[in-house]
């Protein structure tokens, strides 16, 4: 979308004409704009436009049927579409990602590394995120304008690609971390009043929506941990990462083997038989790395129990004492 675009759409919202998505984007985008300018110290050719506006503004109430009341809000909006159509050019140019963003977001792809799973993702710049199990990434099919921004609740170790002119933002339950370039693992989840960021290479900032939180920046074998209960913001400032499960692809903490050979089962396409159910309630923990073969895997599992392991000629696989 153009600059071109961007005044037509106001002049639809000027008209009345715009739909109901495009005048709730318009209002919301008239206000920041208006406390922008609001902050800019005024030249002569901004007052000059300035004055222009306030004369536009009298015309276009003068100019409205006798009786009309029109709303302060009101008023504020076409003094503000002036401001854009007159001297804005360049403030609509700023914010055309926004607005293209609300007038046709970019759909969203949604990946969940389910209970036991640890699941590789990459993302649209090529920003690789590592995410452990029970967590989930949301992040748009391709990055608008100068914007990289990702949704995460759970666990996740990214490696960001290096991008000076587009910032890359997490958001996630309690915190947000922006960077340029680096990698860091995020621990964050709506399940979990304890958030924590660590930095492996590079610099990150860390920033949070509660009052009085420090927006605070880390570098390489740092880690910020926050209780937003307690309101604990902590700093370690010599902390290795933690990035052992990184190169996992299944893990499992005290699971029956039922779950076990439910994920082995997903996994490989296999089917599991267990003759005794009893097999099925043993507990297991353990981790298998990415790439491990579906023989090892079970030759663990069995090591672990005494059980053994035989295959049928449909592929089928029968476990028992």
């Amino acid at each position: 979308m153009n600059v071109a675009q961007l005044k037509r759409i106001i002049n639809r919202y000027l008209a009345g004409n715009a739909s109901g998505k495009e005048t709730a984007l318009i209002e919301t985008w008239y206000g920041s704009a208006l406390d922008e300018a609001r902050q800019t110290a005024a030249s002569p050719q901004s007052e000059a436009y300035r004055q222009e506006v306030l004369e536009r503004l009298r015309l276009e109430m003068n100019e409205r049927p006798t009786g009309k009341v029109i709303r302060f809000s009101k008023m504020r909006s076409i003094a503000a579409a002036c401001i854009v159509l007159l001297g804005g050019a360049s403030l609509a140019w700023k914010y055309q990602y926004d607005i293209l963003d609300a007038i046709d977001p970019v759909p969203l792809e949604t990946v969940t590394a389910h209970a036991f799973q640890v699941k590789q993702v990459v993302l649209p710049d090529s920003s690789v995120v590592v995410l452990n199990a029970g967590s989930e990434i949301s992040y748009p099919r391709h990055f608008r304008g100068k914007k990289r921004q990702v949704r995460l609740n759970g666990e996740a170790f990214f490696t960001v690609t290096h991008n000076p002119s587009a910032a890359f933002t997490i958001i996630a339950p309690h915190l947000q971390v922006q960077v340029l370039g680096t990698s860091f693992v995020m621990t964050d989840s709506s399940h979990v009043q304890a958030a924590r960021v660590s930095v492996k290479t590079g610099r990150v900032a860390v920033s949070a929506e509660t009052k009085g939180f420090p927006v605070t920046q880390l570098t390489a074998n740092q880690e910020l941990f926050y209780d937003e209960a307690g309101g604990v913001v902590n700093i370690n400032r010599h902390h290795e990462a933690d990035l052992g499960w990184t190169t996992k692809q299944l893990v499992f903490n005290n699971a029956s083997l039922s779950e076990v050979f439910r994920e082995i089962e997903n996994l490989f396409k296999v089917k599991i038989q267990v003759s005794d159910t009893s097999i099925r309630q043993l507990k297991f923990t353990g981790a298998f790395d990415a790439g491990d073969p579906l023989p090892d895997m079970l030759k663990v599992i069995a090591l672990s129990y005494r059980l053994t392991i035989q295959k049928h000629k449909d592929g089928t696989i029968n476990i028992s004492n």
